[in-house]
């Protein structure tokens, strides 16, 4: 379940003049982190200065309407300036230093889920213990849904490391392992916070801006009780949800496909419009279109578990069809086809794995069958363009031919354009099939 924002431009703009402190007291040295919000076009903005309190952090938001604020989980000599992991053309920067953070969520955002994750959060502190390298800063409530988890790493002598790739590239491998060891122990945490270096954190003390409840780091003694108990004494905005029971998941809604009782059609005689999985305009990047495996079972089981690939690897916004026995997945980003390949082997899309690898690019069907008599089969549906709250974690490039080929096909996506690569024009065409 994906809440609806619940705030307006002033009420969001009043949180942050009406003394609502953000708490920037558990880092050593704020000026040394980088800071990114999201604004109410669902634009992503970089601090272009360095924060060293809340009232500069504010200022910095320069009029935009912040809803959802977050920090680095790493400090750096130059945060200002933070090339992206894909940027080698710039100098590569400086870890100074990367907390050890745990995210625990259980969504969907209810009273029920939100005991089951103070009870995976208390768990994991507890087995924590044991790891004598890392010291326990605080736990936060996220907002929504869970909680955070702050360790400083006692063992500095990698941070001392003169090649900056090099330290960055050991710090992120024990991240790795530490990671692998709390999954393996059973720890329900996300898999992509800890070992990235990279990664942003919701900011203690920010609103959150779909639910309304604040940030907020939490005295330890009150994980200890359950979180009915205690969740009223956590700050919110006036417009903030009420926190539900329990809730339901929603299912996924999908126009009805007509089709034929038993079509009669002529495998000799089937023809489709198939689209190029290459980024016109480009050398070697492809977007991710392919038909999920049918193993992944009904449209809506194979949506959810596209989903989860979709947050494995930040794919940002994702487009879904069905022809009512299948699905379609689109992701309209320009993605090394390299990088994609590797991939696409591990989501286990064998066909568009093998096309992408032998020929560069793979053709992929986005209509029906029609037979020599010009009756289309199994036409295609629009299901929805979801995960859009992952934008912020993708760094590459929207594919505008792509996000072109989805307008058509009934789903627009609503993006920022400054960052969109290669043609407008995708590369169709009508094959005939046996």
């Amino acid at each position: 379940m994906t809440e609806s924002p619940v705030f307006d431009s002033e009420n969001l703009r009043g949180h942050y003049t009406e003394g609502f402190d953000i708490d920037l007291s558990w880092m050593k040295k704020p000026t040394q982190h980088q800071y990114r919000w999201r604004c109410e076009n669902n634009k992503w903005m970089t601090a272009h200065r360095r924060v060293r309190d809340a009232s500069t952090l504010v200022k910095a938001f320069r009029g935009s309407t912040a809803t959802d604020v977050y920090v680095s989980t790493s400090s750096w000599l130059d945060p200002i300036n933070l090339p992206r992991l894909r940027d080698i053309e710039a100098s590569y920067p400086i870890l100074l230093d990367h907390l050890v953070v745990f995210d625990i969520d259980t969504p969907p955002f209810c009273l029920r889920n939100m005991e089951l994750a103070r009870q995976s959060a208390l768990a994991l502190y507890e087995w924590m213990k044991t790891k004598t390298d890392y010291s326990f800063m605080h736990v936060a409530f996220s907002g929504s849904k869970g909680f955070h988890l702050f360790y400083e790493d006692l063992q500095r002598e990698k941070f001392q490391i003169p090649e900056p790739k090099l330290r960055e590239e050991t710090v992120r491998k024990q991240r790795k392992r530490l990671l692998d060891e709390v999954l393996a122990a059973g720890h329900n945490v996300d898999p992509k916070i800890t070992a990235d270096t990279r990664r942003i954190i919701r900011l203690p003390g920010t609103v959150h801006g779909r639910t309304g409840w604040k940030c907020s780091i939490i005295q330890l003694d009150m994980m200890s009780e359950p979180f009915k108990k205690w969740f009223k004494t956590l700050e919110r905005h006036r417009g903030a949800i009420k926190i539900p029971r329990q809730v339901k998941q929603k299912k996924i809604a999908t126009k009805p496909v007509k089709t034929a009782k038993k079509p009669v059609v002529d495998p000799s005689y089937n023809y489709s419009i198939e689209v190029s999985s290459h980024v016109a305009g480009t050398k070697n990047r492809s977007s991710l279109v392919s038909w999920l495996p049918l193993s992944w079972g009904e449209p809506q089981q194979a949506v959810e578990k596209a989903l989860e690939f979709a947050e494995e690897y930040a794919f940002g916004a994702t487009a879904f069809w069905t022809d009512g026995h299948r699905t379609m997945i689109l992701v309209p980003r320009a993605i090394p086809r390299q990088q994609l390949v590797k991939i696409t082997r591990k989501m286990k899309l064998n066909r568009f794995h093998q096309d992408l690898k032998e020929r560069h690019h793979a053709w992929v069907r986005i209509t029906g069958m029609m037979s020599e008599d010009h009756e289309w089969e199994r036409q295609l549906q629009p299901v929805n363009v979801l995960g859009k709250e992952l934008d912020g974690a993708c760094s590459w490039p929207w594919s505008s031919s792509h996000l072109e080929l989805s307008k058509r096909m009934g789903l627009p996506f609503q993006i920022d354009g400054n960052d969109v690569s290669g043609g407008v024009e995708p590369s169709i065409r009508i094959v005939q099939r046996a």
